[in-house]
């Protein structure tokens, strides 16, 4: 009897290391991407006060669009650059067009359009797939009409998890993250 369980032990320690490897690779394990800053030859002052357009909500595809979702985009990008103190006014204008000349109207040196480039929910928990949410940003000279500064955040929540979210849980760390590529602030650790 103790030649049997001997031997089974080590069987049963691989068995137990597989599920516990299993178990973690299962959890829910954020990844997140930043790309992007100032465009070469181009200087981005952050004294400078910045005009944000409004943002299209986000839309998974074959799915109704995620109501909201776009005024929450704007909201956070809004409290990002008022946290680091730079001047921030919010339009309703949706076209860079339009923003140049609402810019000029405030006194506003920057146009800044973000996108929801990407938008999924994977509502149930269990899927396995995660929430994801990617934006770009771009800041224009309002005063030049030129591309000073563009970046992108991608946040995808991969793993199984057990509770249920939404790809707007996301962002706040993505207008921050976007946001410090273009203005070079610091990353959080």
């Amino acid at each position: 009897m103790e030649g049997r369980s001997a031997k089974a032990t080590p069987g049963l320690a691989r068995l137990f290391l597989s599920l516990a490897v299993l178990g973690v690779s299962a959890c829910s394990v954020p990844r997140s991407v930043k790309e992007g800053g100032a465009i070469p030859g181009q200087q981005v002052i952050p004294a400078k006060k910045v005009l944000v357009l409004a943002i299209k909500d986000g839309q998974e595809q074959g799915q109704p669009p995620a109501v909201g979702s776009g005024a929450g985009l704007t909201a956070a990008l809004r409290k990002a650059l008022v946290g680091h103190n730079i001047p921030v006014a919010i339009t309703a204008d949706t076209t860079v067009e339009q923003g140049f000349a609402d810019a000029a109207r405030n006194e506003s040196s920057y146009v800044m359009q973000a996108t929801i480039t990407h938008w999924e929910d994977n509502a149930t928990a269990w899927s396995g797939k995660g929430d994801q949410l990617f934006i770009s940003v771009e800041l224009y000279d309002a005063n030049t009409h030129e591309l000073v500064a563009a970046a992108t955040h991608k946040r995808t929540a991969t793993g199984a998890t057990f509770v249920s979210g939404t790809p707007d849980r996301f962002m706040d760390e993505v207008s921050v993250g976007a946001l410090g590529k273009i203005y070079g602030w610091p990353t959080p650790k």
